[in-house]
This record gives structure tokens, sequence and C-alpha cells, in this order.
């Protein structure tokens, strides 16, 4: 996985920053190499905060002691990556915890907006499921996505359930007075794509709502209300839905003539860089996931 090629192809880093990103993130340790977290996992109490101003070594930004780091005492060394386990791939797609896209239930997929917190619950994940709906199924019209703002300050959050409940028992109710008519086709009024405002106010509902995610249409007007944050895999070219586990690799000579870098054209020093970086290759985003189990014939 190349970090930051969006935002190097973009020009908001540099090739160097690139490479030297690349070169020394390596991968999580494995689980049996891992040890507890620092701060700020334990909570940022005043205990905790004294703990980290005693030893500076107790701060611990995104779990960074349980990764494969750079060594700066070996420093043309790449920091070593983390292989996807096939087995486990496997395994995953065998039990059903992976969705699919397939489903035939009305769905209201609802998020509190929670972008401007830095929150981790990161509400691309909405489109990364309509994603794999329409990919499954033709279209997601089953499928109705709802945000609502809140305010800066964690606590006084508007719940919007109380009313996708209301929503959701009419769409039942149509479908029980209605068998023959599609999900879609028994949508109430409400069951439509749309924003709220931090008092669970209506802004704006309707199918362009939020043009401009998963198109090329002019941004509508939810997503001009509610900006998302993309995601590091998203960045290094990986497909929004979130689905591959294990990517396909291609070499670096491959990647250096197929468009991967842009208008990028590394000198030699730079592609000797890139091909220490990823001696195996780089992810081939064209070719689906390495443990998806082959279509049934």
């Amino acid at each position: 996985m190349q970090y930051g090629l969006g935002s190097m192809k973009k020009g908001l880093i540099t090739p160097a920053e690139f490479l030297d990103v690349n070169f020394k993130i390596g991968g999580w340790k494995l689980l049996s190499e891992m040890v507890p977290e620092g701060f700020p996992y334990n909570g940022t109490g005043a205990s905790e905060v004294g703990k980290v101003l005693a030893d500076p070594n107790y701060f611990d930004p995104w779990g960074s002691r349980n990764i494969n780091r750079w060594n700066p005492i070996a420093p043309s060394i790449p920091a070593p990556r983390t292989h996807g386990d096939l087995d486990a791939t496997r395994a995953m797609y065998g039990s059903g915890l992976w969705f699919t896209g397939q489903t035939d239930i009305p769905t209201i997929d609802w998020h509190p907006y929670l972008e401007h917190r830095l929150d981790m619950h990161n509400v691309h994940q909405s489109f990364a499921i309509r994603t794999r709906i329409k990919a499954k199924m033709g279209n997601a019209d089953h499928q109705v996505i709802w945000f609502t703002e809140t305010p800066a300050a964690s606590g006084n959050d508007f719940d919007q359930v109380p009313m996708a409940l209301e929503v959701m028992d009419e769409w039942m109710a149509n479908l029980r007075k209605n068998p023959t008519r599609t999900v879609a086709a028994n949508r109430p009024e409400r069951a439509a794509d749309s924003c709220f405002d931090t008092a669970g106010v209506l802004i704006a509902k309707g199918a362009d709502v939020w043009d401009g995610v998963l198109d090329q249409k002019p941004a509508g007007t939810c997503t001009q209300k509610f900006p998302m944050y993309s995601t590091s895999r998203i960045i290094a070219g990986a497909p929004i839905e979130g689905g591959i586990f294990k990517c396909a690799l291609k070499s670096v000579d491959t990647a250096l003539t197929d468009g991967t870098y842009g208008t990028w054209k590394p000198s030699l020093a730079e592609i000797q860089k890139l091909k220490a970086i990823f001696p195996e290759g780089v992810c081939d985003y064209s070719r689906p996931d390495q443990g998806k189990p082959l279509p049934k014939m």
C-alpha cells in the first residue's frame, strides 16, 4: 500500500515526502508481540497526564509502540510492512462477517456527523455500504442515508433514532399492505436521503442531496453541508467500498508506466528507493481482493 499516493498526485505533499512516509511507516506488529498502549488510550485524567509528564515515552499516539517502526540506527532499511493473512481473510469470507451488499430489507443508515471532532466513526462508511449494495443488487433504492449535524462539543447531540423508527414503521406497514410491490416502491415520503441540523430539523432531502460523493456531479446540498474526510487506504488508491483486504501486486516498473504516479517522473534514485520500499511490488486495485473466493461455476 502506497500511503499518501493520492495526496502526492494532487500536489498536497511532495514526492520526497511521499517516499519518506512510505519508507518509515511500517506495519502492525504480530499480536503476540504487541504491548499495552499508553497515553491517551487509558483516558486523559490527571493521573494519566501525570504519567506522560513524568515519562514522555508513555505518550503513545495512534498505538505507535505496536508498529514496526523505522529504525534511525539503520536508516537505509525501510520499516517492515505487515502482510495480509490469506487464511484469515478466507475465514472471514466463509463466516459471513463481510457484508457483500446482498440485502432486501428497508434500511435507514443514520449517522450523527462527527467529522469535525476527528471521531473514528467516519461517515464515509454509509457510502461504502451503498457502493457494495449497488454492485451486488444493481441499485440501492432500499437504503436511505441520513446525517444529523452535531455541535462542536459532545454531549448535546440530537438523537434522530425515534424519527427513524417512525419512518421504518411506516415503511414496514406499507410492505404489509402492498406485499406485491418492491421495497423501494413501498418507501414512504420521509424515507429519502436527507440531512438535518443540530436540532434534528430537516435541511434537505431527495435523490440528489448526496451528489458528488460517489459520482462526478456537482455537490448536493447535504454533500456541501457535511464534508467527509477520506482514509489512508482510499488516499492510497483503494476503493471506497473497502473490500480489498489483501491487494494483488504489480511491479514498481509496471506502476511507473501505467499512470499510477500521475505526472510524477521519478529520478533513478527515487525509483531505487521505491523498489527498496516495495520489493514485492505495489497494490493493484484494478484486481480483486486476493483472499476472496472465486465464484462458483
